[in-house]
């Protein structure tokens, strides 16, 4: 234990701005698992064996950390972390560490854990409060040295971080050629050769259709899809009622009916592509997956009240036979043979526009040499495009266009070859960039050090080579 924790007073404030975002990241429905004690072996790292004590206490200092990050949040949503991933991912950043000679002194631990309002009465630090916080069973429930202890290691990967990712200083000239170049929305005109008007004019046999189908199975593979079914009523307490009736083996319409309740049975369908009555929930989607058949759901919220549901099929994920899907198979083979048609045209047209443009814009030269121009809405480099045609699939290409390089070459779409062309640059209004000066220059300094940290995790973790003995239920 840190005797000079024990002293009052301490009130030392440390501005850190920790890059847990990229390196200490939280997934989104993360595997829960079983600490097993009777298991010695965790799994290996870098070819060595991690004990289960020594995992256990970095899983118990990510979940600390998370506490700390997300406060009463935690205790509502925490199983949606993936807390075993960060565990392993500490793992390697303090052998990481440990290479490069990086330590933390007590006292710093000590200066950072007083920073923590919530260990704070009349903003200083408090002894009391602090061991009662720690040791309560429902919210860290550790002893005050492997608190401690955990924070230090938390501080060892900031200095890891720090010293692979530093501040990025960015001069003027080069932070304002960023801003606009992000700022400002672009209009272009394009030239697209579809591959399925290209398609209509080809042809497939029966062999070729085969050939094909054997080729690019997976491409067919049909996603895994569950039945449901279910009942649903604006009385949450009716619901409430059936579903403490409702015990494993009992015939769900029988009992339903009892109350009555209609049991309804629901298409087949897929993670992804749920049916509406289902729809506005994405968690319960990944919930109704994870059941199996004959299992009931408790009361969930729904758009029109109150629903049960219970699983009563679920398919695995299948290729169906040809004959099965043989005009789809067509479609897609008529379809590749479009794109391939379409790809020496577009060629041909690019060299014929690279000559036109010198005496003519864009859309004169293409429409003389019989194209069909459209042109895109305005947008900005980096904004986030969905849905919007293919300004999406431009973005990237229309990235490296300029005033001084206007025309693109061949790029491929899910619709077939394009040219695109920079029509139009807007640029951002006088005084914007004065105002968001200071923001942009954090946003963009994270952001290349997020960049640089992304690969270095990256190398880690395939040299590390994570070999997990760790059990799930």
């Amino acid at each position: 234990m840190l005797e000079v924790l024990r002293k009052k007073g301490v009130n030392k404030t440390i501005l850190w701005i920790i890059a847990i975002v990229i390196i200490l990241s939280f997934g989104i429905f993360g595997t829960a698992y079983r600490l097993d004690n009777t298991i010695n072996s965790a799994g290996n790292i870098y070819g060595h064996n991690v004990g289960m004590k020594e995992f256990q206490q970095v899983y118990l200092d990510a979940r600390d950390q998370a506490i700390r990050l997300y406060g009463d949040e935690f205790f509502k949503n925490g199983n949606r972390l993936d807390l075993e991933q960060e565990a392993w991912d500490r793992l390697i950043l303090l052998k990481e560490a440990q290479k490069r000679d990086i330590h933390v002194s007590d006292q710093e631990v000590v200066a950072y854990i007083a920073t923590f309002a919530f260990f704070q009465r009349s903003g200083q630090f408090d002894q009391v409060l602090y061991e009662e916080i720690v040791q309560n069973p429902n919210i860290f429930d550790r002893s005050t040295h492997d608190f401690e202890e955990g924070v230090r290691k938390q501080l060892i990967i900031k200095k890891l971080i720090d010293a692979v990712a530093p501040e990025v200083a960015l001069s003027e000239a080069q932070l304002k050629k960023e801003y606009q170049k992000r700022n400002e929305k672009i209009t272009l005109g394009y030239v697209l050769f579809n591959a399925s008007d290209f398609a209509k004019n080809t042809s497939a046999t029966d062999d070729e259709i085969k050939a094909f189908y054997d080729q690019h199975k997976e491409q067919f593979r049909q996603a895994p899809t569950i039945v449901l079914d279910y009942t649903q009523s604006k009385d949450k307490a009716l619901i409430d009622t059936l579903s403490k009736e409702l015990k494993a083996g009992t015939n769900f319409a029988a009992v339903a009916k009892t109350l009555k309740l209609e049991v309804k049975t629901s298409a087949p369908f897929t993670h992804d592509q749920p049916i509406l009555t289902f729809a506005s929930n994405p968690d319960n989607i990944q919930k109704f997956f994870a059941m199996k058949p004959g299992e009931y759901s408790l009361p969930l919220e729904a758009p029109d009240g109150w629903q049960i549901v219970q699983l009563k099929e679920k398919n695995n994920s299948t290729i169906p036979p040809l004959q099965d899907i043989k005009d789809r198979v067509k479609d897609a083979l008529l379809l590749e043979k479009g794109f391939a048609l379409a790809k020496p045209q577009a060629d041909k047209a690019l060299k014929d526009l690279t000559d036109a443009l010198k005496t003519k814009d864009f859309k004169t030269a293409a429409t003389g040499l019989g194209l069909k121009v459209e042109e895109t809405p305005a947008f900005g480099r980096k904004d986030y495009v969905a849905n919007v045609g293919l300004v999406e699939e431009f973005q990237q290409e229309a990235d490296s266009l300029n005033t001084n390089k206007k025309l693109s070459g061949v790029i491929s779409t899910s619709q077939g070859p394009a040219i695109i062309y920079l029509e139009k640059m807007e640029k951002p209004e006088d005084g914007q960039y004065e105002s968001d000066k200071e923001n942009f220059r954090q946003m963009l300094g994270a952001e290349r050090r997020n960049q640089i940290l992304i690969t270095f995790m990256s190398q880690l973790r395939a040299k590390a080579d994570v070999q997990s003995k760790i059990k799930h239920p």
